[in-house]
Order: C-alpha cells, then structure tokens, then sequence
C-alpha cells in the first residue's frame, strides 16, 4: 500500500491495543483500517495529562491544521475511492480524510495524537458529568 500524499510505500507498525496502522516514512501520516480508530479510542494505554493542560491552545492548532485541507482531494490507499475531509466526531476539531468505499482513515502527521488528546479529555469529561449526576441523585434522595 502507497501513501495518498506522497505514493511512498507505507509500512505497517503495532500501535497501542496491538492495532497494526501502516505509516509513512516521509509525511508522518498514518493509515487505519476501518474500525482501527475506534478501537484506539476505546484504549488508554498513553498519559496525555499535559495535553490536556494545554488543551484550548491544542485544539486551536487542530483546528488551524484542518483547514489547511480544504480544497485537496486523495485517493484511498487500500481500495483507490474518493477519500472525504471530516471532521471526526463533530466536535474535536481534528479533520480526518475517510474513504468514501472502505471507510478506511488516513491520518495526517499529529492527528492521530490530538485525536488521542480528545479521546482522553471525552473520558474525563463523561467521568465528570457521571460524578455530578450520581451526587445530585444522592442528595435528591437524602433529603438535601
């Protein structure tokens, strides 16, 4: 498999929760199969603390990044469909390339980590809201 970008020969690589991504030498980028993403989503295995520190300044940059993409158009290194910019989830600033066919994903060099960076900060923000809502039920039914 070749990469979209460049047509350098991309090579496969273990990544956390022994997903296997191909990867390219030269651009950094990185090709997902379908459900590959996800299931680097469902895994923690990285600290992303600091990021998360720094996340509004992060997610600026992401943002900055996606839309330099506007306007190209690649082709799906595994079945040759139109790949589409997305952005993933709605709401994580990161626009990641899909395939129209396979649904495959191509990541450009740093999406896959601020992809990671969002993951984490989703975990910690529904650990919040759980936690705030189990409290509220607490009190509702102490009689507070």
């Amino acid at each position: 498999m070749n990469c979209p970008k460049d047509q350098a020969e991309l090579h496969a690589d273990v990544y956390e929760s022994d997903v296997t991504v191909e990867g390219c030498q030269f651009c950094g980028g990185v090709w997902l199969d379908d459900g590959e993403l996800r299931r680097i989503e469902e895994s923690s295995e990285n600290d992303y603390s600091e990021e998360l520190a720094r996340m509004p300044e992060l997610g600026y940059q992401a943002y900055e990044l996606a839309q330099a993409k506007d306007g190209r158009s690649l082709q799906c290194p595994n079945c040759g469909g139109d790949m589409e910019a997305l952005e993933y989830a709605r709401c994580s600033q990161v626009l990641v390339d899909v395939c129209t066919k396979c649904s495959g994903v191509w990541l450009d060099e740093g999406e896959l980590r601020s992809l990671e960076v969002f993951f984490e900060r989703s975990r910690a923000e529904s650990r919040e809201i759980r936690h705030g809502f189990l409290a509220s039920l607490r009190s509702l039914f102490s009689g507070r």
